[in-house]
Parts: C-alpha cells; structure tokens; sequence
C-alpha cells in the first residue's frame, strides 16, 4: 500500500527541521527558498545562481535533499540558475500530501516541479537514487528536458541490484547508530566526511517514514525512448555494483548516451573528484543549452 511521508510524531519532525534549518542558513552563495505546489504536496526548491542558459534542476542522492549540494552550489551555479530540489516522501522540507504510488507519479511529480519553476525545459541532474529518478523522468517525459546526467546512478538504475549491497543496506537500516552508519558510510563513500551537525541531520532522518517507491530498474527496452542528451558517470572504484559491466550495458542500451568512468572515486565520486565530475556536467549542459532571449 503505497504511503505518504512523515516523521514519527510531531516532535521528531521539529528536531529535523531545527537542524536543517540551521545547516540551510551555511549555503555559500546568494538563494531564493520556493515553495511547489504539485498533485502529491509542497516541494521546497531552492534557487541559486543566474546566466542565459536553461537551467539545471539536482535531485540528491537516497534519502537526501537540498542540502545536499551545498558544498558544491557555488561552483554549479556560478553562470546559471541552479534549482536544488527536495524530494517528495524523503525528509526535507516538503509536505508530501498524496502518496506517489509509481514511476509514472514520480515522473509527474517533476514535471509538476518543472512547471512550478515557470520554465518549458531543464537540464536535470541525479546523484545516486536522484540519478535512477532522473532516469524515470527522461524515460516518460524526455520531452521537458534539454538534457539528462546520471551521476554514479544506484544500482538498481540499469540492472538488478547485487544481493551483497542489498544486504549491506538492509543491515545499516536496522536498528542504526551513528558507529553503525559511520561503518556503512566508510564502505559506500570514504570520500564523505561528515561534519557533526550534518550527522546530527542524518540521524534525525531516521525517524522519518519515507513516501518515495523504492528504486528499481527501469527495463531494457523502455530506454529506447529516451529522446534527451544524456551523461552517465561512473566510478571505477565503487562497490555498488560492477563499474565498467553497467557501464557496457548503458552503452549498449542507449547508444547515444555519453558514458564515462572515473579512477580514483567510487560512489563518494561527487566528493572525491568535485572538480572533473562538475566542470563535465556543466560542459555537457553547455552543449545542449538554448540561449534564453
């Protein structure tokens, strides 16, 4: 029975937000706080950045939100508008109202987003989990997107998930303390060294019941339809699943798409090759932009 999102009680979600809040107020760069109306509830949007090119709309990776890109904002936004986007059913600062029961809801959710935005078309980025949403949006509605970047995409974006890394995840889920997903967190991304206010978030989090239909893979021949530009990033030493095996399917799947694989970073890539992995995502937008007039 699909569910809506929420904390435990009323205190829980007061914890959260005081936290969140007070980690937003640390964003880097000049911001405008939105709030979206859409059929499944209110999703905060935070805007960032200006410049003539289409802009570029970031979904995190599991369980993440808007914060998520704030140690990477002030280079992404530096010459074009930049939306940083909560997600509907995971914590954050949005009000899930309506439960989104599959891929077609969550493509519509974004979509809904989009429109909210007061724009016809975006470049949409996803890390982690935000990569396999962003995959579902390209697969219904290629249409509203000037192009698609699946950064370090989850496992189960392309292919049935290893059952060591469901394993994995399951165990940290169970009953977590920050030692446990301290342990988690060094086997799935060493390069992320959060702060103590940021573990203090992840912790309140966990009282969060998500709203958000697990990730699973799309379907071989549904990618077909993808009509967008898109850039698949890997890297090569992650442990979510075989680099340059999913690597070969995505070219065989999507012919057209651009898809790399990059040494030296596995599924902390954002954190350990910040550089490379921005300056390729914005040179791909770049690419496929349209000048605003």
């Amino acid at each position: 029975m699909p569910k809506v999102g929420r904390f435990a009680n009323a205190e829980a979600e007061r914890t959260y937000q005081g936290i969140y809040e007070a980690l937003a107020a640390q964003w880097p760069v000049p911001f405008t706080d939105l709030e979206i109306e859409t059929s499944f509830g209110t999703t905060r949007v935070r805007k960032s950045g200006e410049g003539a090119g289409l802009p570029l709309l970031l979904l995190p990776g599991m369980f993440g939100n808007v914060l998520f890109w704030q140690p990477f904002i002030a280079e992404l936004a530096r010459d074009r508008v930049v939306y940083a986007s909560d997600v509907i059913g995971w914590p954050g600062l949005s009000t899930q109202t309506a439960p989104v029961r599959d891929e077609a809801d969550i493509a519509q959710w974004v979509v809904e987003v989009i429109d909210g935005l007061g724009v016809d078309r975006v470049h949409l980025a996803g890390y982690s989990a935000g990569a396999w949403l962003s995959s579902v949006v390209a697969v219904h509605n290629s249409d509203r997107l000037a192009s698609v970047s699946l950064l370090e995409p989850a496992p189960a974006t392309f292919a049935t998930p290893p059952w060591r890394v469901l394993l994995k995840f399951l165990a940290a889920g169970m009953r977590p303390t920050r030692a446990k997903m301290e342990k988690f967190n060094q086997w799935l991304q060493p390069g992320i060294h959060s702060t103590d206010q940021e573990w203090d978030l992840i912790l309140a989090s966990v009282k969060f019941r998500p709203g958000m239909p697990w990730a699973r893979p799309v379907g071989a021949e549904r990618f077909a339809a993808i009509a967008a530009p898109m850039l698949v990033l890997f890297g090569a030493e992650t442990v979510v699943h075989d680099a340059g095996g999913v690597a070969g399917l995505v070219r065989r799947l999507i012919p057209s798409a651009d898809v790399e694989i990059y040494s030296g970073a596995g599924h902390d890539m954002l954190w350990a090759l910040p550089e490379r992995v921005i300056s390729r995502l914005l040179d791909f937008a770049a690419a496929h932009d349209h000048v605003l007039s």
